[in-house]
């Protein structure tokens, strides 16, 4: 895993991407470059900055950028890519010849003989550019479930593109202003949506797309991007409902993603909360490998939101070289420049993945293990159990639920917005969603920002089940715009690889196979708890399930209360495009005890990263 940037078009590229190079400079401590490109003409085009963290072929066969022997092309890549040997015994077999033992090396050659057709070949993660000097020509991709970022710019003729915003912001080719309706978005989910960003002028390019670009005439052009994979797959129709076989399905492809996801010639680590998510990671990683392993536990003096006694029984039972990290509302005060410092956009969530990778990193390790995705595929929000709830419901009660729907909006409070959410849909996969992830409801978001949230609206494929819709929700929307976006950008603050064994497209299809009934029951995630129940403590799987959250409201009332006290009364709120008045009514209403603790976190969180970062509304 690395950082990428580039800057094509106009003058100056080559200044624009070294300042983009420095910009990114913490994803990649291995070492750094930058190249000039040319187009067929010789002229200057454009220029490519790389930072590199080496995990595959550590030595200097593997840096970037890296071309192919005739200088055609350069490639700029982010990322791992799981499959690269696999790929590369049939790029040999059609007579390709490897310098090294990278999977760079592999991209680039694949792309070079294939184009992006080899895109659709490629399992892992990543975010990648790569110019044809023949041609004049550039393609940028992205991982088809968005684990990776590719941030871009495209304006008067010039094209900027880096792994980070904030790298984007430092090649001085944009603006620092607040993009319209970032600040809605931001409010309504805790993160801003995609393809939008916080900055105007700065997108994303979508998962799972590819888009080539040009120069011509010493300007770049953009083409709109083109889809090669949808997300993560689902199944139409009735699934396996043999729990014994679709338990086994799961078990394998779970193991066969985990032994993918190990692939490096550096020490890997593992995240263990003590759930079942990462516990069944570094388990089956355990059971791969035949060694042990080392993981990683946050511990709180809070007992009722630590699980290090069960983490540590998880680690005994794989005798893991177990490490607890110690955190307490001061530790955070103490780390909060830091952390803001490292901050891409402005997430509500995320902290955790800050203090975590931190430690892991100060171990010696450059690459960790999670398991992000697990209550994704297999039903562990309590999204799902809403929605299955609101599908029981005889079709006759639809007049009656809009219609109380209508009146909870009139209400006061989080309670009745949440309630007009769930209610005002005739989607009962969708109106559990929106209950389950809306921060503030629209009326709270026009009071703070003046306008609505403008949601994308996108809609899972026809024909899935009530439960896979759900998912696709929650993997389209709260893990790729806050999850996977946090974890890449707060774990490389320190120069550490995050992997996610669970966010695969073939553990995903094994969970999509199943029949919805084998995914609620007692106790949560029965299917993944069945397929991997025998590699673990009962204490694991046999609990009610305690979602990994920091004791926030705590630490609002006594570590972290002075400083977030002093910026909502000082503000200044019109600088992000939020009423103050409205503001500081929120943090009224917590310290009354009517809301809870993660609305003013995330009104705190939006004025702090727009302060460091310089981004103000217009």
């Amino acid at each position: 895993m690395c950082g990428i940037a580039g800057a094509f078009g106009g003058g100056g590229a080559l200044e624009a991407a070294r300042r983009m190079g420095r910009g990114i400079a913490h994803r990649g401590p291995d070492g750094s470059a930058l190249a000039a490109l040319h187009g067929p003409d010789g002229g200057e085009a454009g220029a490519f900055a790389h930072a590199r963290l080496a995990v595959i072929d550590p030595t200097a066969a593997g840096d970037q950028p890296m071309a192919t022997e005739d200088g055609r092309y350069t490639l700029v890549f982010n990322g791992a890519i799981y499959n690269y040997r696999a790929l590369r015994d049939g790029l040999r077999a059609a007579g390709d010849r490897f310098r090294g033992g990278s999977d760079t090396e592999v991209l680039l050659l694949g792309l070079a003989r294939h184009g992006p057709a080899f895109l659709e070949r490629l399992r892992g993660m990543f975010a990648l550019a790569l110019w044809d000097r023949e041609r004049g020509e550039g393609l940028l991709a992205r991982d088809r479930c968005g684990i990776k970022p590719l941030y871009l710019a495209d304006a008067a003729g010039r094209l900027v593109f880096a792994s980070e915003l904030r790298a984007v912001l430092a090649s001085g080719w944009t603006g620092r202003v607040l993009c319209p309706g970032a600040t809605a978005s931001y409010l309504a989910a805790g993160s801003v949506e995609e393809p939008r960003t916080a900055v105007r002028g700065v997108g994303a390019l979508p998962p799972g797309t590819w888009a080539r670009f040009r120069v011509r005439g010493g300007a770049a052009s953009l083409d709109a991007p083109r889809e090669y994979a949808g997300p993560l797959p689902g199944a139409a129709g009735e699934g396996e409902r043999d729990p014994a076989r679709a338990a086994r399905r799961v078990r394998e492809a779970l193991r066969d993603s985990v032994e993918h996801h190990l692939v490096a010639d550096v020490p890997v680590g593992f995240f263990l909360s003590g759930g079942i998510d990462s516990s069944a990671v570094a388990a089956l990683a355990a059971e791969v490998r035949g060694g042990a392993v080392d993981t990683f536990t946050v511990v709180f003096d809070e007992r009722e939101f630590s699980e290090a006694p069960v983490a540590a029984a998880v680690a005994r039972r794989l005798g893991a070289r177990h490490h607890e990290i110690p955190l307490a509302g001061e530790g955070l005060l103490a780390a909060l420049p830091d952390a803001f410092g490292a901050m891409d956009q402005p997430s509500m969530d995320g902290l955790n993945t800050y203090v975590v990778s931190r430690a892991v990193r100060e171990s010696g390790l450059k690459v960790v293990l999670s398991g992000l995705g697990g209550d994704e595929l297999f039903a562990g929000y309590p999204s799902f159990r809403r929605a299955r709830a609101l599908a029981r419901l005889p079709r006759w009660t639809g007049p009656l639920r809009r219609a109380a729907a209508s009146a909870a909006g009139r209400l006061e409070g989080a309670r009745a917005e949440k309630g007009a959410l769930l209610l005002r849909d005739p989607d009962p996969a969708l109106a559990a969603y929106r209950a389950s992830r809306t921060l503030f409801g629209p009326r709270a978001v026009r009071a703070l920002a003046g306008r609505d949230a403008d949601p994308a609206g996108a809609r899972p494929p026809a024909g899935l089940p009530l439960l896979q819709r759900v998912s696709w929700h929650e993997t389209a929307g709260y893990m790729r715009d806050t999850l996977l976006r946090d974890s890449d950008v707060f774990s490389m603050a320190h120069g550490l690889e995050l992997r996610v064994p669970f966010v695969d497209p073939a553990t995903a299809a094994a969970a999509a196979a199943a029949d919805d009934r084998l995914k609620l029951g007692r106790g949560s995630k029965p299917l993944l708890v069945a397929a991997v129940a025998d590699l673990l403590p009962r204490e694991v799987w046999d609990r009610p399930k305690q979602g990994f959250t920091l004791p926030f409201a705590a630490w609002l009332r006594g570590a972290l209360h002075d400083e977030v006290a002093g910026a909502f009364a000082a503000g200044p709120w019109d600088r992000v495009g939020v009423d103050g008045a409205a503001a500081r009514g929120v943090w009224s209403a917590f310290r009354a005890g009517r809301v809870g603790w993660s609305r003013p976190w995330a009104l705190y969180t939006l004025l702090r990263w727009a302060r460091h970062n310089g981004v103000e509304a217009e």
